[in-house]
């Protein structure tokens, strides 16, 4: 059930992403945007494209406020006249009201938001139950910008190389992102590595991959929860204290932990049904070469163990959201008791 979930997420962002390229193909804009996510490469290149259809950077017909903006400021923005245009675009970034309650002023101005103006809000995350979440749904455009399945990544990494006149086997792009991860951000870093590092060679090997691309925040969380399967508490908050070290979010860290326990009960069940590899690999949503070791770290986990993890980290991530619980503490609370 489980995995078919996850199919049906994907296919549906998957529809929200071609609606909002139909938007800038056609240049028909919603009053109102949300790009919300932990795939920061997303959003910035989203906030790009759309940035150049106002006029650029520097146009008379863009506004850019971040953090906790004046509301004065901003509406005085929102109620300017676009110059020789139709619209004019206000962005504001990481004003964390999709996670707090939005003033009462800017909800009202926003039901009755001129159609010169197109509002676009760029947010780490989102509360659903938000009246401002709502508010958006309802008059504009809502767009999850989550990390990306492997599927998706495969597609846009062969292009990216493709474009530098290189090509990759697919077993070659399953080892490159196994290896540096899902994050668009820290994979675009690792091919540029790798079109530097092949030169005039066309095909990016095996080797080249093992060679170049260094381990990755995942392959941490991955040692984090063998040693907590161990009892090596210890050495867990040792990883969680490099990976902090590295400047790697508590948050980020605690949804990698999430997805990993998840894929350590998805490996269990793929195990008593007796799955081959490839319908495992489907199944839990990774490449196949990394179910043997899924199923190995999954014999150290009973599925209670794990669905106690799973909790847990829901819990845990409801007090983050909720402002009752530091997102380091929640980590280290995981880890830890």
């Amino acid at each position: 059930m489980a995995g078919n979930r996850s199919y049906q997420q994907r296919d549906e962002e998957q529809l929200r992403y071609q609606e909002l390229n139909q938007h800038l193909k056609e240049g028909k804009f919603s009053p109102i945007y949300l790009l919300y996510g932990s795939e920061n490469y997303l959003k910035r290149s989203y906030l790009r494209l759309f940035r150049e259809k106002f006029g650029g950077k520097d146009g008379m017909n863009y506004s850019y406020f971040e953090g906790n903006a004046d509301l004065d400021t901003l509406i005085s923005a929102l109620d300017t006249m676009p110059f020789f245009a139709e619209k004019r675009l206000v962005v504001w970034k990481d004003s964390e009201l999709l996670r707090r309650t939005a003033p009462e002023r800017l909800c009202a101005y926003l039901e009755r938001l001129p159609d010169t103006s197109c509002l676009m809000l760029i947010e780490e995350a989102a509360d659903k139950r938000n009246r401002l979440y709502k508010l958006v749904e309802k008059k504009g455009f809502v767009c999850e910008l989550a990390e990306q399945d492997v599927r998706m990544l495969s597609g846009w990494a062969a292009r990216y190389l493709m474009k530098a006149g290189k090509k990759v086997r697919s077993s070659t792009m399953e080892r490159l992102i196994e290896r540096s991860g899902r994050s668009m951000d820290r994979l675009s870093g690792e091919l540029e590595k790798l079109i530097a590092y092949t030169g005039e060679r066309e095909i990016v090997e095996d080797e080249d991959v093992g060679q170049i691309c260094t381990a990755n925040v995942e392959d941490r969380v991955f040692d984090m929860i063998t040693e907590l399967s161990l009892g090596n508490t210890e050495r867990a908050m040792r990883h969680y204290s490099d990976l902090l070290t590295l400047q790697e979010a508590p948050m980020k860290i605690l949804a990698l932990l999430r997805r990993s326990f998840n894929q350590l009960l998805l490996t269990k069940e793929c195990v008593r049904q007796g799955m081959a590899r490839n319908d495992a690999a489907k199944y839990i949503g990774v490449s196949p070469w990394a179910v043997p070791k899924l199923t190995e770290q999954a014999k150290h986990y009973t599925m209670e163990s794990l669905q106690g993890y799973l909790s847990r980290c829901l819990f845990y991530d409801e007090g983050i959201k909720n402002g009752n619980l530091r997102d380091r503490m929640a980590v280290e609370l995981l880890l830890t008791s």
